[in-house]
């Protein structure tokens, strides 16, 4: 994988936060920092190839925070 992108929203995608991401030996890692008040947390994620293919990612209410 030439490229990951993986972004936060805690409004139901209505604006998004990148969040950053490392390479590892085994993958890719990230730290979400939840939003303080309660709610959900979507996420987003665009990945990029070799090649140049790519594909886009979106998870709405992924998980409930508070």
């Amino acid at each position: 994988m030439r490229s990951l992108r993986l972004e936060m929203s805690s409004d139901d995608g209505t604006s998004w936060r990148r969040v950053p991401v490392a390479p590892t030996a085994s993958g890719w890692t990230a730290v979400v920092a939840n939003p303080r008040t309660p709610g959900s947390v979507s996420l987003r994620v665009t990945a990029t190839d070799a090649s140049g293919a790519g594909l886009t990612q979106t998870i709405t209410r992924a998980y409930a925070v508070g």
